[in-house]
């Protein structure tokens, strides 16, 4: 995770009706997050809205790979590769646990055992934009290198004991692809408890749209693939479900006169170069998060096939600009 980092993969276009209250935030998961919900109070709404930031304020300490805190995190893992287990708290656990299910869902393209790789494309990105002047890309052998690490079973699960241990010391868990889903899908839970049954949370991309009698739906919008546009491609309905773009135009660089962005494809250990964007519908955030990568990944066609038997609604925008949608 960098510093704030502005993406909106879906922007709401609407409100309706009843009087409504919202908020934003600007530091968790180093992305902008707004919050829409239907309250009977101001005061109702602040205290409901403080406390689902403090929660996701809390998940993003835990998921953050580069910075420590007082409570074991996912960098303190990171730190203690092939040195001993570490024991987590309930949450991060759950999401190493749910990465590793990942793995086989997605014959290998969702890793969260990559993290020598993603950290190399990560520095490189870093370098870039600090001085795009002298931006490069990594070279093959240096990748090549870091694939040596990224082996799945390196991470060993203890549900007992709640541990987490990486068995190679030069392997590293990166948990970017999922961990906005994850905390999506936490929120909504918040919130539900809270008897909060109409609202919307995009939380950097990650939209969720609750709908009652109140706010029977939500319309939503696909964003032009391309930095800082706030055009939509295309707009569709959500009730009581979540949508997850995935994207070339979220955290890149220019070399040469060509984008190397975030999403890193296994087989070639280069950005994906198949789609520029893939949205995913689905009742789960954490999977939309899994799949809008995994089909981002695939050539269309075969990502369409993986939606279809998924029950998904997915939008892809290709590289030529053709918006492709399964139902």
């Amino acid at each position: 995770m960098k510093k704030i980092f502005i993406i909106l993969c879906l922007l709401f276009l609407t409100g309706c009706g009843q009087k409504e209250y919202s908020t934003q935030y600007f530091d968790i998961f180093d992305t902008y997050t707004t919050l829409q919900l239907y309250c009977n109070s101001q005061s109702e709404f602040d205290q409901i809205s403080d406390g689902l930031h403090d929660e996701m304020l809390r998940l993003h300490r835990l998921f953050d790979i580069y910075n420590t805190y007082d409570e074991a995190n996912i960098k303190t893992v990171n730190d203690n590769a092939g040195i001993a287990p570490v024991k987590v708290e309930e949450d991060l656990y759950n999401i190493v646990k749910e990465g590793v299910a990942a793995y086989d869902k997605t014959d290998g393209y969702i890793n969260i055992a990559m993290g020598s790789v993603l950290n190399i494309w990560h520095n490189y990105r870093e370098r870039a934009l600090d001085d795009p002047e002298n931006a490069a890309i990594p070279t093959v052998e240096e990748l090549k290198a870091a694939a040596e690490h990224t082996d799945i079973d390196n991470i060993v699960l203890n549900d007992k004991d709640m541990t987490i241990f990486i068995k190679d010391k030069d392997a590293s868990i990166d948990l970017g692809a999922i961990a906005k889903g994850y905390a999506a899908d936490k929120a909504r839970k918040y919130l539900n408890e809270r008897g909060i049954t109409a609202g919307l949370l995009n939380l950097g991309g990650n939209v969720i749209g609750l709908t009652d009698s109140r706010k029977p739906c939500w319309k939503i919008g696909v964003q032009k693939p391309e930095e800082g546009s706030t055009e939509f491609v295309y707009k569709m309905d959500i009730e009581n479900q979540s949508a997850v773009s995935s994207g070339n135009y979220q955290r890149f660089y220019i070399y040469n006169g060509s984008i190397y962005h975030h999403i890193i494809d296994k087989d070639t250990l280069m950005p994906a170069d198949k789609n520029k964007s893939v949205t995913i519908v689905s009742e789960s955030s954490l999977e939309g998060d899994i799949y809008s990568t995994y089909l981002f990944i695939l050539p269309c066609e075969q990502g369409r096939k993986i939606a279809k038997e998924k029950g998904f609604k997915a939008v892809w925008v290709d590289n030529e600009d053709r918006i492709i949608t399964e139902e």
